[in-house]
């Protein structure tokens, strides 16, 4: 069994596998490419988007109830409908008039890594986010900022539980440390998917954008 965790970068997607034993980096400007057969993927960017008719991802929502003081990591990507905008201004005016609300710049610069993530149809290959699969993994979200030494320690702690293994060390001027940690945190939380047992929220039988996560472990497991 292995667990995929991606996490995009500056020009490239940062990926991470695990085999229980190995935390193992990649680095490759094409999502396909960094895809394993066999294998399940958490991947730290939004898919299915919010519509006309359905403007809000409960998936949104229930990631924003997890966390508290990391919430702010969760931002709301644009409708479906303003994806194939030219710019940034063009979609943030059709998305206010179609839906009431305008779309963050933080968001829009996202949009070409997710236009490439919806043309992945791997059936085993799923939205995820880092924080929330920290928070769901430790049972508490995590105290200090990604960007701060004290938050990169707190998340190395977590990983030291799987792994002895550093992809975090390695110097490269495209990408940060912490979209290293964020791909463990994934691979992590995806091989714990893979083994031990995946949900989904909404429900994946429910048709609406979902994220995934491991199962909660029982305590004293």
């Amino acid at each position: 069994m292995v667990g995929v965790g991606i996490d995009g970068a500056r020009g490239s997607w940062v990926r991470i596998t695990y085999d229980s034993i190995s935390l193992c980096l990649t680095i490759s400007e094409k999502l396909e490419d960094l895809l394993i057969e066999g294998a399940v993927h958490f991947v730290d960017m939004p898919k299915d988007l919010a519509t006309i008719d359905a403007p809000d991802r409960s998936c949104d929502a229930w990631m924003r109830s997890q966390l508290k003081q990391r919430k702010s990591s969760i931002f709301t990507p644009p409708i479906q409908d303003v994806l194939m905008e030219a710019s940034y201004a063009e979609a943030n005016a059709k998305s206010r008039e179609l839906v009431g609300k305008g779309i963050s710049k933080q968001a829009w610069n996202l949009v070409p890594r997710i236009r490439e993530f919806q043309t992945i149809t791997d059936a085993d290959v799923y939205e995820s986010h880092p924080e929330v699969c920290f928070a769901v993994m430790t049972g508490n979200e995590a105290s200090f900022s990604k960007k701060t030494e004290a938050g990169e320690l707190e998340r190395i702690e977590l990983l030291r539980r799987y792994s002895n293994s550093s992809p975090w060390k390695w110097k490269m001027s495209n990408v940060q440390v912490d979209d290293i940690i964020d791909a463990c945190i994934l691979a992590v939380a995806a091989y714990e998917a893979g083994t031990t047992g995946m949900v989904t929220h909404p429900d994946q039988t429910e048709g609406a954008p979902f994220v995934a996560v491991p199962k909660t472990k029982e305590a004293g497991t």
